[in-house]
């Protein structure tokens, strides 16, 4: 029996949906999660659970948000105000996954940084995002084929700005 296996009983309890939890240990600069958020960022389970670098993480978010997401946690070290950010991940088969995360970071008794924790969980912005870049494909077949070229434009236009990556949400909480 692995490490997930005993903290959870069976290795068939799905984490598809499920929030992921963590705890950053500044000092150590050890990340330790539970198997929801292995899941959400590709990583090992058992890895994860036994504690891992930030840097194995942040890898695995979206190049275009890794900029937002690094500074807000970081403003959020700095200044000790919880955060949210939205940004994108690669999932355990390599797809990307739009998440929603939460955290704040702890101090010691002297003041200093000491703990991060948090929570992620996957969004369904990707899903409606897909949804409507199909729905504006077939539109634009329709349209051409039916010489409609100013909807055609209008289409094509849409499509190129859907096909923009996702703008990387980073609010302040407090």
């Amino acid at each position: 029996m692995n490490l997930v296996d005993r903290a959870f009983g069976t290795s068939e309890f799905s984490f598809a949906e499920e929030p992921g939890i963590f705890t950053w240990e500044l000092a150590t600069d050890k990340v330790y999660a539970d198997s929801a958020l292995a899941n959400l960022f590709g990583l090992d389970p058992e890895q994860t659970l036994t504690g891992l670098p930030v840097i194995r993480y942040l890898d695995r978010i979206h190049p275009d948000d890794k900029p937002s997401v690094a500074k807000a946690i970081s403003e959020s070290v700095i200044t000790g105000n919880p955060y949210r950010c939205d940004y994108r991940v690669l999932d355990r088969s390599g797809q990307i996954v739009a998440v929603a995360a939460f955290g704040r970071c702890f101090r010691d008794e002297a003041g200093n940084p000491s703990q991060y924790a948090g929570i992620v969980y996957p969004t369904n912005d990707h899903v409606q995002q897909d949804q409507l870049t199909a729905h504006c494909s077939e539109a634009l077949k329709i349209a051409r084929s039916s010489g409609l070229q100013a909807t055609a434009d209008a289409l094509e236009a849409i499509l190129k700005e859907l096909a923009k990556p996702m703008p990387s949400d980073t609010v302040q909480v407090h």
